[in-house]
């Protein structure tokens, strides 16, 4: 009766893949300015029969939230929509920016 159950969760990375993974070029860079970086990660948010993932591109600077999408599968398209809103809502186009994301992949 003491023992808790583990809490159970829904594994949405693969750290034993083949692609090669990017040096973290951000970890010492003083961030000074809004969409300077962006920061890229997906996260599960659904249920086990009903499952979603949610893609966010969050600015470093300011966390705010640029771009996101809800989809239901881990293919690609959704982070592509998070990136192609995260674009459209940027404020200064011409600054150079680093969209940074887990393990560069």
């Amino acid at each position: 009766m003491l023992i808790r159950p583990k809490r159970s969760y829904h594994i949405t990375t693969d750290s034993h893949h083949r692609f090669r993974k990017h040096k973290n070029i951000v970890s010492n860079l003083d961030i000074v300015c809004p969409e300077q970086i962006w920061v890229s990660d997906i996260t599960y948010v659904g249920t086990r029969n009903n499952p979603s993932y949610l893609a966010l591109i969050t600015d470093a600077y300011s966390k705010k939230i640029m771009g996101y999408d809800v989809s239901n599968t881990l293919a690609l398209d959704g982070s592509l929509r998070a990136l192609e809103m995260a674009l459209n809502n940027r404020n200064d186009k011409v600054q150079p920016l680093i969209d940074h994301s887990d393990r560069g992949l």
